[in-house]
């Protein structure tokens, strides 16, 4: 997903983003009739930039002023004074202008040691490998800058929840442009088509966002997980694969053995989509239904329609098998017999269950089938455990029911003795 923004840059716009070359990066000055000035003003484009940047601003909190980014003389009351392009007034920087202004600080290494050493000094750089780079160099005046994800004022940290680029706001930050049919078309793909903006709305289907909204997973994979952030770009087919093996090593190692992996064009986006990544399941793996391979692969002389379905077999067959043993060690355990090393072996079961569905990305049944044994060895291990457990219980209940049954013939001749002792007591 390409970032390229609508929002115009206020008056005020990136000041807070670009900090000054370390010569004015000094504590703000006492008199600021930048700000006391744009408070009072009744125009909220005008004013606004001076309420943000008073309240939450990591620049501003650093010492930083408006003069560092727009210019211009900040201890003049004159309007005409204080903009004077004689005192350094720069105005809102715009396009090239503003990467350029936000780049002064955001470059300078030494500069970046003082307030942020462990932030990278490159962006700019990278920003000019982008797509939205490109596109500004060729004159689009309306393509994302700095200010257009990270805000103009009132910039807060990435790692501040309440940040555009925190991860759980970065796909509505991206979608404000590209969730957005007007804006986005004046754009094309490289082969003529109209860039689609559907991405936002697919990947809040995804197993992705899920897990990043749902689960709380910061590590979830976003926009910027795949295509980057400043160097945004959309990754090659040919990159795909590496692009989702960041996350999925192992999925991408078993990929690349398969006879799919010199098929397919794009790689895992050919089967599992690439915004809206639906969470997997063996109902996509064989060739009929609505299976995924069933799309390529069809009928009993397709050697790729026979491997699907070799492996969907063997996946079903060692699920089966697990649930049964399951359900066998559960109702030995709930009568009273321990089983807890059968449960560990189960889990060791299900663990083969994972990697058999791991593997089916070989595309060879051989290495899943090998697998799938190594479960099923498991499980019947599991139920040999778990069928003397019940030949156990069915011995245990047999000596219950001998022990009642002498227990009540005890009580029962100690009642007709008692009778009979009372008896003779009272003739």
């Amino acid at each position: 997903m390409i970032l390229i923004s609508r929002r115009p840059v206020g008056v005020l716009a990136v000041m807070a983003l670009c900090v000054a070359s370390p010569a004015v990066a000094q504590p703000a000055p006492a008199a600021n009739t930048c700000l006391t000035c744009h408070a009072t003003l009744t125009d909220a484009r005008l004013a606004t930039p001076a309420t943000l940047f008073s309240g939450t601003d990591v620049h501003r909190e650093r010492g930083f002023a408006c003069v560092d980014c727009h210019g211009g003389d900040p201890t003049e009351g004159d309007k005409a004074r204080a903009h004077d392009p004689a005192r350094g007034f720069k105005g809102a920087p715009a396009g090239q202008a503003q990467i350029a202004a936000c780049a002064r600080c955001h470059s300078d290494a030494t500069l970046m040691r003082r307030f942020a050493p462990r932030q990278r000094v490159d962006q700019a750089a990278e920003y000019a490998t982008s797509v939205h780079g490109k596109q500004l160099a060729a004159g689009h005046g309306d393509v994302a800058t700095c200010a257009s994800c990270h805000g103009s004022h009132g910039i807060r940290l990435v790692n501040d929840a309440k940040s555009p680029v925190f991860p759980t706001n970065v796909a509505a930050t991206c979608a404000a442009c590209h969730a957005d049919p007007r804006h986005m078309a004046a754009y094309r793909l490289a082969d003529g088509t109209a860039l689609p903006t559907s991405q936002f709305a697919d990947y809040q289907k995804s197993v992705h966002y899920a897990a990043l909204t749902k689960g709380n997973d910061l590590a979830a994979p976003t926009c910027n997980s795949c295509h980057g952030n400043h160097g945004a770009t959309p990754p090659g087919v040919g990159a795909v694969t590496n692009v989702c093996g960041t996350c999925h090593a192992v999925f991408q190692t078993k990929f690349q053995m398969s006879v799919h992996a010199q098929i397919f064009d794009k790689g895992c986006v050919e089967c599992h989509s690439n915004h809206a990544v639906l969470k997997p399941s063996d109902d996509m793996l064989g060739s009929v239904g609505q299976a995924v391979c069933a799309t390529c692969h069809s009928g009993a002389d397709d050697k790729g329609a026979v491997a699907a379905d070799r492996m969907r077999r063997g996946v079903e067959g060692l699920k089966l098998v697990i649930g049964r043993s399951d359900e066998l060690i559960a109702r030995v355990r709930n009568a009273g017999i321990e089983v807890s090393n059968q449960e560990l072996a189960l889990t060791e079961a299900r663990t083969r269950l994972t990697l058999a569905r791991t593997e089916v990305h070989t595309a060879n049944p051989a290495a899943v089938e090998a697998i799938i044994a190594e479960g099923t060895a498991i499980v019947a291990g599991v139920d040999r455990a778990g069928q003397d457990g019940v030949v156990e219980l069915r011995f245990r209940r047999r000596g219950l029911a001998i022990s009642l049954g002498a227990i009540l013939l005890f009580v029962v001749a100690l009642g007709l003795k008692v009778r009979q002792i009372d008896r003779r007591s009272h003739p």
